[in-house]
């Protein structure tokens, strides 16, 4: 029995079975994807013409980006190099930098909107 188990996976291993570069890949879309239609979403309120962001979804944005982004680091690390995967690659990349300012800078809005509403603040 042991020898058999031993020799499938072998034989496994020499064929390619498991995930493949392309589902890999597929994988991270499919994480970009849930992102953009929940943490990523921007909310308008009612009557108001810009969405408000806050940090706490800022960051959630970039958690599931960083998610997406490890699969296609992985895709990538297997091989993968078709040329709508490097665009998807590197838009993701560029998702990451501005969500991180976006981050920074929201972040220091509401530092300054809680200094200004302490007594004696700016």
């Amino acid at each position: 029995m042991l020898r058999w188990i031993v020799t499938a996976l072998a034989l496994c291993a020499l064929a390619g079975c498991g995930e493949s570069k392309y589902d890999v890949y597929m994988r991270g879309l499919e994480i970009e994807g849930d992102a953009e239609r929940g943490p990523c979403k921007l909310h308008y309120a009612e009557g108001e013409h810009a969405a408000r962001l806050e940090r706490s979804q800022l960051t959630a944005c970039l958690t599931e980006t960083e998610r997406a982004l490890a699969q296609y680091e992985k895709a990538k690390s297997m091989g993968y190099a078709d040329a709508d995967f490097t665009k998807v690659y590197q838009r993701a990349n560029e998702r990451r930098a501005r969500l991180e300012q976006m981050i920074e800078m929201v972040g220091q809005m509401e530092r300054d909107a809680v200094t200004a509403k302490l007594p004696g603040g700016r």
